[in-house]
């Protein structure tokens, strides 16, 4: 019977996590229209500049892509008791990164340089993210707590692939340092500082815009 129990519950856990552990956790819910979601032109603007960033970040392996279905099934073999039995060693953070990019078997003079390129645009893309919320929050019109739900929801998916996407870069540093020039290593630096900062930055427009909807929920009780 508490066998049973035992796989009735990782069964239960197993659904509530694919139901709630995507990655990164988003907070938009479901039934806006596309012509909801684009009746602000600043609206849309942090749309796109998210959907951009996040396509971005996974294709050029900046972030994980493992997601829900894999927390899931860790959760399961834990509960089983059969945690470690046929699990994969968990990827190394950068790991993924330095396949793809081939930076191993690269130059080195090509490689630091190729790591500059990405760690640039991974900076302009999060600023991207980060002035798109400004326009909104310092500017707001007549916004609709479904749609500032979904902005909060980008806003938040973007801080978590920053900061992921920081972790991976200093794990390629740190792994990799050896084949950049003093040079180099200052101009990724600069970026990777600017990367972390605009993840920072990214919290202070989520606190924002939760804020724009609290007061939206105070003005209008029964939306």
């Amino acid at each position: 019977m508490r066998g049973y129990q035992g796989v009735l519950a990782a069964i239960c856990a197993c659904g509530l996590i694919t139901a709630c552990a995507s990655d990164p956790i988003s907070l938009v819910g479901t039934g806006l229209s596309d012509s909801e979601l684009r009746s602000s032109p600043a609206q849309a603007l942090l749309f796109d500049a998210a959907q951009t960033l996040e396509t971005s970040y996974r294709d050029n392996a900046w972030v994980q892509t493992s997601g829900a279905m894999e927390t899931a099934r860790g959760w399961m073999d834990r509960l089983t008791g059969q945690a470690g039995s046929e699990a994969e060693p968990a990827a190394q953070p950068g790991q993924a990164y330095i396949e793809l990019r081939q930076l191993l078997t690269l130059n080195a003079p090509d490689a630091a340089e190729l790591v500059i390129a990405d760690v640039r645009l991974a900076t302009a893309q999060a600023r991207q993210v980060d002035q798109a919320a400004l326009a909104i929050v310092i500017a707001p019109a007549a916004f609709t707590r479904p749609t500032l739900t979904r902005d909060l929801g980008e806003v938040e998916s973007a801080i978590a692939l920053t900061r992921e996407a920081v972790v991976t870069f200093d794990a390629v540093l740190a792994r990799l340092s050896d084949r950049f020039s003093e040079r180099q290593l200052a101009q990724v630096m600069i970026e990777r500082d600017q990367l972390a900062f605009l993840s920072e930055s990214l919290r202070d427009r989520a606190d924002a815009l939760a804020r724009l909807r609290r007061e939206l929920r105070d003005v209008q009780p029964f939306s």
